[in-house]
């Protein structure tokens, strides 16, 4: 069982990090994908990977920090370009196996939204020139998201809309252009839509993932999230598809 979205390099972390990996193992956790964010958790993911076999990670900046990348009307900035050439060199490192997490946030909108569009262009075809597939961050942002990637073209190998809050149609979207959806603690939520969308897609169109230290699943919501709760997900998924959970675990693993 592989949680494919997740911050083990986060300070939440910090006093107990060797115990919340050996919890996570204990509960069937064999792997783990740490996703950057920014350029200082995008060094540390690799860190963190270079340190345990079992953990990969991934480069990229957040829409949130978009601004980083991109002025306020869109243009992108020296500062920016430089942080993509390191990121262009990172991702040559055998632990790096996607760019991001990237994509559009208009829920908080943190940085200018022409900003955020540019970053997420120019990360889309940086996951082009160096070959990885994209993990995507959607937020109150679906129809603007899914334009771009169409306007730009989505990376030949695709990748996987993390945290997914789509429904039918978003799945439809992603079946055709390659992507995989995230499903994590958000699907075990009592008025949560997304097991609509988990049928939709199938077990072949989903990762499991915690995004760790958040989005806790039930019945651990309110507390630190960790890599160990993705049984909850793992049996969640199994009962809404009708599949032992040993599918579950055998099928996402290959989706990944």
């Amino acid at each position: 069982m592989i949680d494919s979205h997740v911050h083990l390099n986060r300070s939440e972390f910090d006093s107990d990090r060797h115990d919340v990996i050996g919890r996570a193992v204990e509960a069937g956790v064999t792997g783990f994908l740490n996703v950057g964010y920014d350029p200082d958790t995008s060094s540390e993911s690799i860190a963190l990977a270079e340190t345990d076999p079992r953990i990969l990670a991934t480069v990229g900046v957040h829409p949130h920090d978009a601004a980083l990348l991109a002025d306020e009307s869109g243009n992108p900035t020296r500062e920016g370009l430089r942080i993509l050439a390191d990121m262009e060199a990172q991702s040559a490192n055998p632990r790096v196996v996607a760019i991001g997490e990237i994509g559009l946030d208009f829920f908080r909108d943190l940085s200018p939204r022409p900003a955020q569009d540019t970053a997420f262009a120019q990360q889309l075809h940086l996951a082009e020139r160096v070959g990885l597939p994209v993990v995507l961050h959607v937020r109150d942002a679906w129809p603007e998201t899914l334009a771009l990637i169409d306007r730009e073209g989505a990376p030949s190998n695709g990748g996987v809309l993390h945290s997914f809050s789509g429904g039918e149609q978003e799945v439809a979207w992603a079946r055709e252009r390659g992507f995989l959806i995230g499903v994590g603690g958000p699907v075990t939520y009592k008025k949560s839509k997304l097991p609509r969308a988990v049928v939709a897609a199938g077990l072949d169109m989903i990762l499991l993932e915690t995004d760790a230290p958040w989005l806790p699943p039930v019945p651990h919501r309110g507390q630190r999230n960790e890599s160990a709760y993705l049984q909850h997900t793992r049996d969640f998924v199994a009962e809404v598809l009708g599949v032992p959970a040993r599918e579950v675990v055998e099928q996402t693993t290959r989706n990944f």
